[in-house]
């Protein structure tokens, strides 16, 4: 590893950390009640009542575990839980959020994953609705510790890239970045696609075990100027979402060095110095009332659990 790495400019401007959970209030006023208020009604009814846009009138979703209506919620739910978690951090109550939000965001995922893995049978070509967006939780389910989420979701997620599911495969390089570096370390190919790279970020990938933490430092600060430069719609808008001011692939990298017994280096940037940019200790992420609820609903109403549509869908 070369000891001066290249400089990434850095924004004229940032949003402050002040500014960045005023903006998460306005968001979760805006969208976290209707949501909630989908996923309670579905875990103690079963039904999901939506009004058609075409007719107006009130129906019912027939197959909830495949509906938009469901992992749309979840996801949503799965955002308002990090944003949560950073008005709380670094008290530890903090980890319980973002974990839940691993949690909730791990199932709308599974659900996109089989919807796109039915669609062929049904329509004779694939859906392609996916989005990478979903690796900066596999980032965040590193940084929380919940290290079965994090094998057997990034396992699947290589399977889905090497499927053709997404709609983005080809952008968003510093994502998949994320996705690329924890093939690396477990010895696995990445599907190849034209997604953009970054010289830093190279560096590092090809690099990640080094016992130089001093050097690996003064790169990953201008791995978090990449970073902070991709929150911006204009720049294939790798993190212009709730990850914006969360160094989720900082913290994989952090994860996997800790894994293989490494130091990890001190980054002197401000995306590392927000009370969440760090490694909690490593344990489960536990499920709340609601989550369990939707665990039940799925797996009474239509045989569905979690690991069953893990085994389900590695082999589809």
């Amino acid at each position: 590893m070369h000891i001066d790495p290249p400089l990434v400019k850095t924004l004229d401007s940032w949003p402050s950390l002040k500014k960045h959970l005023r903006m998460n209030e306005e968001w979760l006023q805006s969208f976290e009640s209707s949501d909630l208020q989908t996923l309670g009604d579905y875990a103690s009814t079963g039904r999901i009542v939506h009004t058609s846009i075409l007719t107006g009138h009130e129906e019912v979703v027939s197959h909830p575990s495949r509906s938009a209506f469901l992992s749309g919620a979840l996801e949503t739910t799965s955002i308002a839980k990090v944003m949560h978690g950073c008005r709380l951090a670094p008290a530890d109550t903090a980890r319980d959020q973002f974990a839940l939000g691993v949690l909730y965001r791990e199932l709308s995922f599974l659900q996109t994953v089989l919807v796109e893995s039915e669609f062929p049978a049904r329509f004779g070509r694939k859906l392609c609705g996916m989005s990478v967006g979903f690796a900066g939780w596999l980032g965040l389910a590193a940084a929380v510790g919940d290290l079965v989420v994090l094998e057997r979701w990034a396992s699947l997620a290589v399977d889905v890239m090497r499927r053709g599911y997404l709609r983005d495969a080809d952008s968003r390089g510093l994502l998949q970045w994320i996705l690329r570096l924890w093939c690396d370390v477990r010895r696995i190919d990445y599907p190849g696609t034209n997604y953009p790279r970054y010289a830093v970020a190279e560096e590092i990938l090809q690099n990640w075990d080094t016992q130089d933490s001093e050097t690996l430092g003064k790169w990953l600060v201008q791995l978090c100027n990449q970073h902070t430069r991709l929150t911006g719609v204009q720049e294939f808008a790798d993190f212009s979402n709730s990850f914006s001011h969360f160094p989720v692939e900082v913290l994989m990298l952090f994860r996997l060095r800790e894994q293989a017994g490494l130091v990890n280096p001190q980054v002197n940037h401000p995306l590392m110095k927000f009370p969440w940019s760090r490694l909690w200790p490593i344990g489960p992420a536990v499920p709340d009332e609601l989550l369990s609820g939707l665990y039940h609903r799925l797996e009474s109403d239509e045989g569905l659990t979690v690991r069953g549509l893990y085994r389900q869908l590695s082999t589809s």
